[in-house]
């Protein structure tokens, strides 16, 4: 059986842990997700203190978090990059290079990269030829376009010979823009993610307290849409109630929204667990995004079978399928989400629906990680 590398981002860990508790049952990963004083807190692993030492170490050695997905991942074949230190960047080109010569030493013969390289990981195009790429982001966010950002995605795009793609609806785009040849695109999609239910005895069935907005404050999130829209459907139902969970700066004056009694705003970082009990409360998740490639709070929501209101944008289509997985609204519109979230509040019955429907194509069905892992542990095996 060929040897393959996973290098994972913190910022990934739970697509990263969610894709390994199925891929790792049929091919040989070893996982390694870089971590620095930038980089301490994802969706699935919050670290406390950054190891003392820069190097290449055993996850579970270095950092006891790790110790929460016992059985649900591989932990002997689970690594960290670890950089600390005030002059971390600088480490960093020490650090991959002992990454470079880590990958050489154990003859790994599939590289496989979660995001595209920064500077201090462009020593790993050394071994370019054996690398593929998943591209979550086949377009940067509007939030995020930067140069650094533009030129390390057209290297990577440029230099590693196989990209993983996530959502049929950028595919072309994404070829045309890039000037990529089509045989070397790979397509597949996200699972729920499954990390989430560690730990977790049960699922919910229906109710449901609240509708949830979860994530990162972002201008392309479309919160100046769903707090606007909140007011028509507090109108309608009063009893209704919207939380906004997530770190990040409003771009807009929330003053008015603050002071109502039917929002919450929790303007912070929200650990996993605090997440999962949200989550597991909510009646529904909203995602009003103005732009969008695919989403990872609808992953987190599906793990718990919650359905999602989301808008025409990017693959959102693909992942929440209207009238089947939740509902699908144009996108810059207070009205159409306004409905849309009135609707799904009033017709429990509509919500248990979409639930069972998510629970069963996303747990064994073809939207699985057992199906994902399945088609992307075969690329592996390809020269």
């Amino acid at each position: 059986m060929k040897k393959i590398a996973y290098l994972g981002k913190i910022q990934l860990s739970d697509v990263d842990l969610s894709y390994l508790h199925e891929a790792q049952q049929l091919a040989d990963i070893t996982y390694i997700m870089e971590v620095t004083p930038r980089y301490m807190k994802g969706p699935a692993l919050c670290l406390e203190n950054l190891y003392p030492k820069s190097g290449l170490f055993k996850a579970l050695e270095a950092y006891p978090e790790f110790g929460k997905y016992q059985g649900f991942v591989d932990l002997d074949k689970c690594y960290v990059l670890n950089t600390c230190g005030r002059l971390w960047l600088l480490k960093a080109f020490w650090t991959n290079l002992l990454l470079l010569l880590f990958l050489i030493r154990q003859r790994f013969t599939a590289i496989h990269l979660a995001w595209p390289p920064n500077p201090y990981e462009f020593i790993l195009y050394f071994l370019r030829r054996r690398m593929l790429l998943t591209v979550h982001d086949p377009f940067p966010h509007t939030a995020h376009n930067t140069l650094i950002v533009r030129l390390r995605r057209l290297l990577a795009f440029r230099l590693i010979p196989r990209l993983i793609l996530l959502n049929d609806a950028q595919r072309q785009d994404f070829i045309d823009f890039y000037r990529i040849s089509p045989s070397r695109v790979i397509m597949s999609s996200l699972g729920s993610y499954d990390n989430m239910t560690v730990g977790v005895s049960d699922l919910p069935d229906g109710g449901g307290d609240f509708i949830l907005f979860a994530g990162r404050i972002s201008p392309y999130k479309g919160l100046d849409y769903l707090l606007p829209a909140m007011k028509e459907v507090h109108r309608v139902c009063p009893d209704c109630k919207l939380k906004v969970v997530g770190s990040g700066q409003f771009h807009f004056n929330v003053s008015e929204y603050q002071m109502s009694d039917y929002i919450e705003i929790r303007n912070r970082f929200i650990p996993d667990e605090e997440l999962v009990e949200l989550i597991r409360r909510a009646a529904f998740l909203v995602c009003p995004y103005t732009d969008a490639t695919q989403s990872g709070v609808v992953m987190s929501a599906f793990a718990f079978h919650k359905p999602v209101i989301a808008t025409r944008v990017g693959g959102l289509p693909e992942m929440v399928k209207d009238g089947c997985y939740g509902l699908i609204v144009k996108s810059h519109d207070v009205k159409a989400l306004a409905d849309a979230m009135i609707d799904l509040w009033k017709d429990e019955d509509k919500r248990r629906l979409f639930s069972q429907q998510i629970a069963h194509d996303y747990s064994d069905g073809d939207r699985s990680w057992k199906k994902i892992a399945k088609q992307l542990t075969a690329c592996y095996q390809e020269e």
